[in-house]
């Protein structure tokens, strides 16, 4: 009987561990799902340069989805989103330092953590420093 016990008990401890791998293997793979992506990186520096450049948002984002978060930018730019392609078309307001840097907002509004700029892959809060300043 004391064995079965110890048998017990070390079954419910590994059920445990393998419970608790699976969530952190889910979580991690629904992070990675929330990149953006950009063909080239002249699609952002064109922001810089004209006012106006596209990214592709995450495929779980609604044209709902993207009325409702970039609402609340609209003093700095406006954003037309095709929900058949996800790609975001961002026309500046004034183009300025200042209203580049709230599309980082805009995108962790999105829950974007990366973008994937020509296959280089970079963290949301670099790029401003890197494309937009």
């Amino acid at each position: 009987m004391n064995v079965e016990k110890r048998l017990n008990l070390k079954l419910g401890k590994m059920k445990t561990l393998f419970s608790t791998l699976v969530i952190i293997l889910a979580m991690s793979f629904s992070f990675g799902q929330n990149a953006a992506t950009v063909k080239s990186a002249k699609d952002l520096t064109a922001i810089k340069e004209t006012g106006k450049g596209s990214i592709i948002l995450p495929s779980n984002l609604t044209k709902a989805d993207v009325e409702a978060k970039s609402k609340y930018y609209t003093l700095y730019f406006t954003v037309d989103f095709d929900e058949r392609s996800k790609v975001a078309t961002i026309n500046m307001v004034d183009n300025n330092e200042r209203s580049r840097q709230v599309i980082v907002r805009f995108l962790a509004a999105c829950e974007v953590q990366t973008i994937d700029v020509a296959g280089e892959s970079v963290h949301r809060d670099q790029l401003f420093e890197r494309y937009l300043k």
